[in-house]
């Protein structure tokens, strides 16, 4: 019985929600960021770096290991996904260990439950990015420094940087959660201040190129990025665990248990990614973007869990605590399952549907058509390509001069001459991420004259973040 008081926790969550990761791993189709790392995993190490040279220095890590893993489990949507699965699975066991160890084995296991109801759980665990990762290792270095403060050990310090440093390499805004590991060290005990500050100085040395090397991508790289305003804030609750209405209850379930001494520890852990994250969009310029501070999951899953398991009443017998928590969690489930159910569509994903979009390319093409893209798009090609791989009668794609991983860039690079290109191609397959009533060929006005002049358009169809015009020889 104590052996499962122990272990409950951490193994419970992290089972439950590999299971339903995993069932639900091939759902949704991939987004414009995951075709992005289908595509950079399959370059070559060299063309991987020459790309962090230019754009993506900071998740140039996360793609040299999707890079090796590729070449190990192939490039399924399975495989390329699989690897967050775990990393997210891991994250959940270790919050419930967590809470085993801050509070009780009932905390400890509501609070894995709770990072499994949380909708984001699941949509990051099957996404191919970093974020997942960034989850796993803010938990894991939090479980690490309680310990090397519990039982100090030049080793457990050693484990400690090495987490930190990970979490640097998967995510680098997750770093922000130095700040609260300093509170956590002044509370519990001053005496390793001087441990703490030499591991952490030494993890931001080594962390320190990578933070150079995206300070000077930043203009060219989230320039999509809008400044912080009070609605993103708003909006932010819903943004970071997936749903607003389940951020909101557990907001209020923190907010009617109070304040405690050990829960400070926690709130400082949710507040300073968010805060430093704040600072640096007002300061250096916009940053705010709420995947980004998917490293509070844990500490607020550990929050609603002590504020769950706390309002049952200490007077009340084990049994009622229990059925008390587990109503809450019931609860919480039937509030979370409309953005879970969604986060399992062929929908989910940001950008355009391009396994929908490639099948109707796919379902009608003929031997000797040609594909073009619409211009500056990094997405388009990538997912048009992943999703025809290994079908050698696919359209050519006759404007390509040098690929987005020859050019050590996100986008291809086309030749100039159109008319040459398409010379004796009888049909033109054109694709644009625009569902508007539109010209597409207002996207591509190199090739607008040549197509309006030698082809007349027989065919328009639009998919899901997409546009996809066919264009006949006269």
């Amino acid at each position: 019985m104590r052996h499962a008081r122990v272990c409950a926790p951490s193994v419970v969550p992290a089972v439950l929600l590999f299971v339903t990761a995993f069932a639900g791993i091939t759902g949704p189709g991939f987004s414009w960021d995951e075709v992005a790392t289908a595509d950079i995993a399959a370059r070559t190490p060299a063309q991987i770096w020459a790309l962090m040279r230019h754009v993506d220095a900071v998740i140039g890590p996360y793609y040299l290991l999707m890079h090796v893993w590729t070449g190990l489990a192939g490039t399924s949507e399975a495989a390329l996904r699989l690897p967050q699965v775990v990393a997210m699975s891991l994250a959940a066991g270790l919050t419930g260990e967590l809470g085993r160890r801050l509070f009780t084995p009932l905390t400890g296991l509501t609070a894995g439950l709770l990072l499994v109801i949380m909708p984001n759980s699941f949509r990051y665990a099957a996404e191919a990015r970093p974020y997942a990762f960034g989850v796993l290792f803010s938990a894991l270095s939090l479980l690490l420094l309680l310990g090397a403060l519990r039982r100090p050990a030049w080793w457990r310090w050693l484990g400690y940087g090495t987490a930190v440093l990970l979490l640097g390499l998967s995510h680098l805004v997750g770093v922000s959660v130095l700040a609260a590991h300093a509170l956590i060290v002044v509370l519990r005990d001053r005496g390793h201040l001087r441990a703490f500050a030499l591991t952490t100085a030494a993890v931001l040395v080594l962390l320190a190129p990578l933070v150079l090397a995206g300070a000077g991508q930043q203009a060219g790289q989230v320039a999509w990025i809008k400044p912080l305003s009070v609605a993103a804030l708003h909006r932010s609750p819903a943004g970071v665990v997936g749903s607003a209405a389940v951020a909101w209850l557990l907001i209020g379930l923190v907010l009617a248990a109070g304040w405690r001494s050990r829960r400070w520890e926690l709130i400082a852990l949710c507040a300073a990614p968010p805060v430093a994250l704040a600072a640096y969009s007002l300061l250096a310029g916009p940053l705010w973007v709420p995947r980004y501070l998917l490293v509070v999951l844990p500490p607020l899953a550990l929050l609603g869990a002590a504020a769950v398991v706390s309002l049952a009443g200490r007077p009340l017998p084990r049994a009622a605590v229990r059925a008390h928590a587990a109503v809450v969690l019931a609860v919480l489930v039937a509030v979370a399952w409309p953005a879970h159910r969604h986060q399992r569509t062929d929908l989910a994903k940001n950008g355009a549907d391009y396994r929908a979009l490639t099948r109707l390319i796919a379902d009608r093409d003929r031997p000797g058509d040609a594909i073009l893209y619409q211009d500056d798009n990094r997405a388009l090609r990538a997912g048009v390509d992943y999703y025809y791989r290994g079908d050698p009668g696919r359209p050519a794609d006759v404007l390509l001069a040098r690929t987005a991983g020859q050019a050590g860039r996100l986008t291809a690079v086309e030749h100039p001459d159109v008319a040459a290109r398409l010379a004796g191609v009888p049909r033109v397959w054109f694709v644009v991420a625009s569902t508007r009533r539109e010209d597409p060929l207002v996207h591509k006005p190199r090739a607008a004259a040549v197509l309006r002049a030698e082809f007349h358009r027989t065919g328009l169809y639009r998919v899901h973040g997409a546009t996809v015009a066919v264009y006949r020889r006269l």
